[in-house]
């Protein structure tokens, strides 16, 4: 049931900021598969209610330790409005406190960053729920990527890779993003050259034959991309 004032619609809204930022971050870090709407819903309330009920824990026990720096929730349920005017700025603060840490712990665990810190690697999805894109693009991810594609009209492009599209449905509305020195090669050229004044390249999905993928240590100093020269065509 929707609320029907507008302090009830900004609580709702607020309540379901931190489900948000969770789905937000892990969509940059994971394959996307496209689910239903409702499962979508479903996943965003959990989420939200999860993180709210941990805020309100952490809430609790600060009231519990220094009850003299925190609201009166007691007192704010019992009378709002003479509780609101006595103390309304420390209710403001500590309700976007609250949401702040709730919204940031979502960030936080969506993008999978405390496993990140404790050394743990990415957990990496069953092949049937990531793309082949996913699948190879990810392989290494301490590592730099290069890519090199021969694309359906018999051209040639390769660079770093620097980003690309993660959905699981593999169809040719995806792109990548190649990153300079990028080496191009015309169709029925013998050579391929460095696009000089080139910093990237987007490669669309639906251009693309063949995509070859080689993986190398990241180094302090920047270096030449490595030399992936096609096959005579």
């Amino acid at each position: 049931m929707m609320p029907s004032t507008l302090v009830g619609l900004v609580i709702f809204v607020a309540g379901l900021a931190p489900g948000l930022a969770f789905v937000l971050a892990r969509q940059r870090i994971s394959p996307q598969r496209a689910v239903s709407a409702v499962r979508e819903t479903a996943q965003l309330v959990f989420v939200s209610l999860a993180l709210d009920l941990a805020v309100l824990v952490v809430f609790g026990v600060v009231r519990a330790v220094w009850p003299s720096v925190t609201p009166d929730v007691g007192r704010l349920v019992r009378e709002p409005g003479a509780y609101w005017r006595e103390s309304y700025l420390l209710v403001t603060w500590w309700s976007v406190g609250a949401l702040v840490l709730a919204i940031a712990a979502g960030a936080l665990v969506g993008a999978r960053t405390v496993g990140r810190m404790l050394g743990r690697p990415d957990p990496r999805p069953h092949e049937s729920r990531a793309s082949a894109w996913w699948l190879v693009l990810q392989e290494a991810p301490r590592r730099r990527v290069h890519v090199a594609c021969t694309l359906d009209d018999g051209s040639y492009v390769a660079g770093w890779l620097a980003s690309y599209n993660t959905d699981v449905a593999e169809t040719g509305d995806r792109d990548l993003v190649l990153a300079a020195p990028i080496q191009y090669r015309p169709a029925g050229a013998a050579n391929s050259a460095e696009l000089v004044r080139t910093t990237a390249a987007v490669v669309s999905a639906r251009k693309i034959a063949l995509l070859l993928v080689s993986y190398q240590a990241p180094d302090p100093a920047p270096r030449a991309a490595p030399s992936a020269e096609p096959p005579p065509v």
